[in-house]
């Protein structure tokens, strides 16, 4: 078995016009909208896009050393490897792309990104990028837990809107981690004529949602086109809300180290599958399900708000910045008003409760993890 790196090079001689979009090509596009394409990639969804190969051999002649080059800390930094390998395949070099859109405001709490591969098949990729290394992109991934529209899901199906207008031919909507709740949303609340045109749309271990849009119509009639992919002992696509109906992949590590799609395995055309997802994860699961559905709306934003002063306590902007040895982050967060952290005191007390009430009733079913 291997994974996306052995995909490009067994399968990469392979024209889209020879061997159709997989799921494989799925997770591909979802994680280069990871990548750094400002000043490269045009933003405006009316250009002409650039082939994927002339925006790699851009990145690479303004990044000269790899080892330089960062896109976040919890961000795996081999997708940028991925990118390299890309450009000098046949199956994507000739993949265009265009409108790549990175928007961050603070006082919107949003962090969004997108951005369209036009495929030589006359199908186009909407590819979402999930949350990236601004502290703001992870309040707005708190946010999700309280309220029923985040902005970063109103820009998504205007995204495809967009998309849709200046476009031809079949869609596919992608998107990994908060990207594929993107994805999800975009597509179910986008207009009907991006909609009709809409094939799949993808979720790569993306969550859910707090606002019940799994039983909601305009979802129902997305239903049939959403295909959720997550690992075996997936944390992140089992949080909040969402539909039942999952394909489990198999990676190559464990627990939330499995939320990297870089390590989900593959054979040929299609990720190795698994019957069901690990106890590990229906424990982790249930455990904060419970400890989710036990917090008021209210009582969520609190313990979201009560995080976030903890990140920007000492005006960090980015993770990278809040882990920098300047930064005096730990130092800064201990003044927090007692009422913030009476609060998140409180909160993963309550978390660490329902951890070992569950551990000690012995509820975990027992696992079938076999490959099929």
């Amino acid at each position: 078995m291997g994974t996306l790196f052995d995909y490009v090079a067994w399968r990469g001689d392979l024209t889209f016009e020879a061997d159709p979009l997989n799921e494989v090509d799925n997770l591909i596009f979802s994680l280069i909208s990871y990548v750094d394409l400002e000043g490269i990639v045009s933003p405006k969804h009316s250009t002409d896009p650039v082939s994927l190969q002339a925006a790699a051999n851009a990145f690479f002649a303004r990044n000269p050393d790899l080892r330089k080059v960062s896109i976040g800390l919890i961000i795996p930094k081999d997708i940028i490897k991925l990118f390299r390998a890309l450009r000098d395949c046949r199956r994507f070099r000739n993949v265009r792309m265009k409108a790549y859109t990175n928007l961050i405001d603070l006082k919107k709490e949003m962090q969004f990104c997108a951005v369209t591969f036009c495929l030589p098949t006359g199908e186009t990729v909407v590819a979402y990028r999930g949350t990236d290394d601004t502290i703001i992109g992870w309040k707005e991934n708190f946010n999700l837990s309280f309220m029923d529209v985040i902005p970063s899901q109103k820009a998504a199906a205007l995204y495809l809107d967009m998309a849709a207008k200046y476009s031809e031919g079949p869609i596919y909507v992608t998107g990994h981690s908060k990207g594929g709740n993107l994805s999800v949303y975009g597509a179910t609340y986008c207009g009907d004529a991006a909609k009709s045109r809409i094939v799949r749309v993808w979720s790569n271990d993306g969550p859910g949602f707090a606002n019940g849009l799994p039983e909601s119509e305009a979802y129902l009639n997305m239903k049939p086109r959403i295909r959720t992919l997550i690992p075996q002992s997936s944390v992140v696509g089992m949080l909040l809300e969402h539909d039942k109906n999952y394909t489990v992949v198999k990676s190559r590590q464990a627990g939330v180290l499995q939320h990297n799609g870089l390590t989900w395995e593959v054979q040929g055309n299609h990720f190795v599958h698994m019957k069901n997802v690990s106890g590990e994860c229906v424990r982790t699961d249930r455990n904060l399900q419970e400890w989710i559905r036990g917090m008021s709306p209210e009582q969520r934003e609190q313990f979201s708000e009560a995080i976030y002063q903890i990140l920007s306590a000492d005006n960090a902007l980015t993770l990278t910045q809040l882990m920098s040895p300047k930064n005096r982050w730990l130092l800064q967060s201990l003044k927090l008003d007692p009422e913030v952290r009476k609060t998140i005191h409180r909160t993963l007390r309550e978390l660490l409760g329902i951890n070992a009430k569950n551990l000690l009733a012995g509820l975990a079913p027992k696992e079938d993890n076999s490959e099929r």
